[in-house]
């Protein structure tokens, strides 16, 4: 029996979790400083956005266009990631300034846009506040979002990146989507009753609290000194600097093109399940709860698909089946979304594994160990550039269909299921993007 649980002992020792988070390792700690403040940021944007920040806009008559509008406005802000080098390069240490904007960003987020309906009475009025708040708050992220992936770029070498994601992941989401789903089962219990936005508002005030303790655990790791190899300080280093190196740049314009086609429905899907399909809350956050389960059950073999393959290869042969899924989502009503959408979610959540690995690890996979703080405000121009072009394109579509529908096959398709058959083919083409420079885009260092 002893020799059993010491096998065990060893056996937990020597395991990827252990590698990958413990409190021993300067790094491993810092990792676990990750992890927690990844749950924690997960559970306050959960709280305060997602399907109860769909439901709180919906409750104060937001219709689908202005929610749209909403919601891809602000993204537009991340282009002032292009000052964020010379804002923070100034800094030899930038936790102080980092913890203290993003604490700040938290506030007009959560705290402004819960307080606003309640000022503002008119629907005109409130778009306009929403807007104006999502956006300071979101031009703030822009500025200190980079500082924080140069400063924890250290901690995610290449050997520990797919299991520090792997597993980061799976736990959010037992952890997170476990407390939304009981959060939900309470908000549909109170169903077509004013009672529901007031549930709905307090997990607002829960999320502002648990934001700022996600800003706290951000702040605990050690920061590294951050190597530069210019002493004087240029804007224009962010757009020079990557095109000296073609591996980085060719990685940029690949996961750029692939959120152009995955982004359209960013705005509007929720709405489409809550209103057309007439899915609740809990059923909705039911199926994200168990996404977890799949890291249990796909984690390791979807690991040694990462090891035999390249970054590259692995998300071509994921876009190739996860492109399907979303033709046959735009297909979803009402009538079979009991079978239909769930088997569709749960085959997602097989892919999603994966998908979300490697996206996770695409901004580190060809990133140099110089002026990093440029490098990645340029990954984050391009990236949220092309989502804020894919949901404006995806609201302005929704805007012309204007509620009408087309006759496919006999089949009345209206504006989101339509643009959800778009996104299943931009996947599957960058499916065949990504394969085909696949040899061109491995790391120098593997």
């Amino acid at each position: 029996m002893n020799a059993y649980l010491h096998a065990i002992k060893i056996k937990w020792r020597n395991s990827a979790f252990v590698r990958t988070f413990n409190l021993h390792d300067e790094k491993a700690k810092g990792r676990s400083c990750f992890l927690a403040s990844s749950v924690l940021a997960s559970l306050a944007s959960q709280l305060s956005g997602g399907i109860f920040y769909t439901g709180f806009l919906l409750s104060y008559g937001i219709n689908i266009v202005n929610i749209g509008i909403i919601t891809f406005v602000p993204t537009i802000t991340r282009l002032l990631s292009m000052f964020s080098p010379f804002i923070l390069e100034r800094f030899r240490r930038r936790k102080a300034i980092l913890t203290t904007l993003s604490i700040i960003a938290n506030i007009i987020n959560i705290l402004g846009i819960t307080l606003l309906p309640n000022i503002v009475t008119t629907e005109a009025g409130r778009v306009i506040g929403f807007t104006l708040l999502v956006t300071m708050s979101s031009a703030i992220s822009a500025i200190i979002d980079p500082g924080y992936s140069a400063w924890h770029s250290t901690f995610l070498p290449n050997e520990i990146r797919a299991d520090y994601f792997t597993l980061s992941s799976g736990i959010n989401s037992f952890l997170t989507q476990g407390i939304v789903l009981v959060l939900s089962l309470i908000t549909d219990s109170f169903a077509g009753s004013p009672q529901q936005l007031v549930i709905i508002t307090g997990f607002r005030y829960a999320a502002l609290v648990v934001g700022i303790l996600h800003v706290v655990a951000l702040a605990i790791p050690k920061e590294y000194e951050y190597v530069r190899s210019k002493s004087k300080i240029k804007i224009s280093d962010i757009f020079t600097l990557p095109f000296q190196n073609k591996k980085f740049l060719l990685t940029v314009l690949l996961v750029a093109f692939y959120y152009i086609g995955s982004s359209l429905t960013n705005a509007s899907i929720n709405i489409f399940l809550l209103q057309d399909v007439g899915i609740s809350y809990s059923e909705i956050n039911l199926i994200n709860a168990v996404y977890f389960m799949f890291f249990i059950f796909f984690g390791k073999m979807w690991k040694k698909f990462l090891k035999k393959h390249s970054w590259f290869k692995t998300f071509a042969f994921v876009m190739f089946l996860q492109g399907p899924t979303y033709l046959m989502y735009a297909f979803v009503t009402p009538e079979n979304y009991t079978w239909l959408w769930f088997g569709i979610r749960l085959l997602q959540h097989v892919l999603g594994v994966a998908a979300n690995t490697v996206l996770a690890s695409m901004l580190y996979v060809n990133l140099p160990k110089q002026d990093q703080t440029n490098y990645i405000s340029f990954y984050n121009i391009f990236v949220h550039t092309s989502i804020f072009l894919s949901m404006m394109l995806g609201t302005f579509f929704l805007s012309g269909m204007d509620g009408n529908v087309l006759n496919i096959f006999n089949f009345e398709m209206a504006g989101v299921p339509i643009l959800l058959a778009v996104t299943g083919v931009a996947q599957i083409i960058a499916g065949g993007l990504f394969l085909k420079f696949n040899k061109t885009l491995i790391p120098d260092d593997l």
